[in-house]
């Protein structure tokens, strides 16, 4: 059976959770909101040279993606990074995507944790992961 895309970043996503949980409680665990902007910003911008998520496991220092869209193969042209969102326990942005082809513009919303080993996650890609349970695979888009 083949690996579908999906199931590689759940199982990355799997991975980046295990690693940010086992740091619960302790203060440092996630990054600062500058960092966290950075390793966003570093993350889209490799996204939209070309590069694969796997490309910024290697980099210093290591930031760890979970992006359906972006593991699927779907490109992108550009980003905008609107506003921080609120949260209390992690850094949250929202972000203007503009894909092609065809060009389409979307706003979605990314979830950054970590310290040490970043990880950046498209919030559905994150909700999927954290109820994995009680959530179907995503839909094949044709």
């Amino acid at each position: 059976m083949k690996d579908e895309p999906w199931r590689r970043v759940l199982s990355r996503a799997v991975l980046a959770v295990a690693a940010v949980l086992q740091g619960c409680g302790d203060p440092g665990v996630n990054p600062s909101r500058q960092d966290a902007r950075a390793a966003l910003e570093a993350a889209l911008s490799s996204w939209k040279s070309g590069k694969t998520p796997a490309d910024l496991a290697t980099s210093s220092p290591p930031i760890n993606v979970v992006d359906g869209e972006w593991a699927a193969g779907r490109k992108l042209a550009d980003f905008e990074i609107l506003r921080e969102e609120p949260s209390a326990a992690d850094k949250r942005f929202a972000v203007k995507l503009v894909r092609t082809p065809p060009a389409k513009d979307e706003e979605v919303v990314y979830i950054v944790l970590g310290a040490e080993t970043v990880s950046v996650f498209r919030a559905e890609d994150y909700d999927r992961t954290m109820n994995m349970d009680n959530n179907p695979a995503p839909k094949k888009r044709r």
